[in-house]
């Protein structure tokens, strides 16, 4: 049921101000009314008839009550509950049951602190509990603290391997809690850290934490297993792996994460498919221009080059002369129209220029661009694709193919051009553009 129209008004009006409810009009107060008061401001609470005090207003008011964790580190003497309106203590005990503490553990943002200090000491509860929040188990008495509630856990929450008892630590419980969470792993005693748990740790621990993981891992425990897991996630950390587990597999699942690992590849293991395949998986792909200094120059074979092409055309300034065929200068002007000036002058076919003008990636280079393509290939198509995409570059258009088309179509796109037409053209190029529009 929703609130009526005067019980908005007078929320609206006195809600910044907690002593008002004292005086709340008795026609407005209903359980819809108060919990959308303690909503608004949870010192309504102070207020609220008790017949209007539910688990769910309760659970309400905890949204906005942070007080055990934010007062924790209090000093001595302070009493943070007065702060904040909420007293875990002020629930009625017919409210305290087990259904209304999984409630609350259950609830984002909670703390645990909340739950009623007897629902504590009912394993069943406990038990619950941890498996809605593993890291509930911080509030589970010692003597509670059983393997089966332990392994329920971890297996929610991997992290809450730290409120187990170091007794109870087992190598099966720790293996559960870095599968869950490899971040667990710092929470694994010495003695139960093996290859199993420290390959499901880098297995399940996020890719952002990958690399402090791996550097945990002991030289003897980077089997090739581990060391495939941890460059699955980032393929840059194959440069923490050790020399003698850099093996084909290894170094390709590397390269495939991220290209630029290729320059931890050691050199036998760089071949043309590993290297293809470090090329084509630039994070960056305008990095591809640097990536091939890694290549050896054995395998800057045209299928290397042309899939950095692919990435980026810049990159044609590393290519070896020998490897510049037509369909590597081809796929680097598709790429990046500037790569142009790097196209061996036997390779700049009216096609190949034409391509490059179209497609500059920003149009205002389309001028200078004609001044990498020979005299002999500025015809009239490269010249109409440059002036289509930067009017500015009629300048650079021989004077034999300036025609009336061509001018128009240059003006149309920057009327400045105009002062680049012939004299003999601009009236009809000024009458064609007026009468464009």
């Amino acid at each position: 049921m929703s609130l009526s129209k005067k019980q908005e008004e007078w929320l609206d009006k006195n809600s910044s101000d907690a002593e008002n409810f004292a005086n709340v009009p008795e026609g407005l107060s209903t359980e819809e009314f108060w919990r959308e008061a303690v909503d608004k401001n949870v010192w309504a609470l102070k207020y609220t008839p008790e017949k209007w005090k539910t688990k769910e207003l309760y659970l309400g008011v905890m949204e906005y009550s942070y007080w055990p964790s934010y007062y924790r580190n209090a000093p001595a003497g302070f009493d943070p509950k007065p702060q904040t309106g909420y007293d875990p203590e002020q629930v009625p005990e017919e409210l305290r049951t087990e259904a209304f503490g999984l409630a609350v553990v259950q609830q984002k943002g909670i703390s645990m602190e909340y739950v009623p200090d007897a629902l504590w000491t009912n394993e069943a509860f406990c038990l619950a509990a941890v498996r809605l929040k593993g890291w509930a188990l911080e509030y589970v008495p010692e003597a509670l603290k059983t393997e089966a509630l332990c392994l329920a856990a971890v297996q929610q929450d991997g992290n809450a391997l730290q409120y187990v008892p170091e007794a109870q630590k087992t190598e099966a419980l720790c293996l559960a809690a870095v599968q869950q969470d490899g971040d667990a792993l710092q929470y694994v005693p010495d003695s139960m850290k093996t290859e199993p748990v420290y390959l499901a740790a880098v297995q399940k621990c996020e890719s952002y934490h990958v690399d402090g993981v791996l550097q945990s891992v002991p030289d003897a425990m980077k089997t090739e297993a581990v060391c495939l897991a941890a460059v699955q996630k980032n393929g840059m950390l194959l440069e923490k792996v050790p020399e003698a587990r850099k093996t084909e597999a290894v170094c390709l699942a590397a390269v495939q994460q991220d290209g630029w690992a290729l320059q931890y590849v050691p050199e036998v293991l760089k071949t043309e498919p590993l290297c293809i395949t470090a090329v084509q998986n630039m994070r960056n792909v305008q990095d591809a221009k640097y990536l091939l200094a890694y290549v050896p120059e054995a395998q800057k074979t045209v299928a290397v080059c042309l899939a950095a092409m692919q990435n980026d055309g810049w990159a044609l300034q590393c290519v070896p002369e020998v490897r510049k065929t037509e369909a590597v200068c081809l796929a680097a002007v598709k790429t990046n129209g500037w790569a142009l000036q790097f196209v061996p002058e036997a390779l700049k076919t009216e096609a190949l220029c034409l391509a490059a003008v179209q497609n500059m990636r920003n149009a205002v280079d389309a001028k200078t661009m004609l001044d990498h393509v020979p005299e002999a290939q500025k015809t009239k198509a490269v010249c109409l694709a440059a002036v289509k995409r930067n009017g500015y570059a009629l300048e650079c258009v021989p004077e034999a193919l300036k025609t009336e088309a061509l001018c128009v179509e240059a003006v149309k796109k920057d009327r400045d051009a105009m002062q680049y037409v012939p004299e003999d053209k601009k009236d009809a190029v000024k009458a064609a553009m007026k009468k464009k529009g």
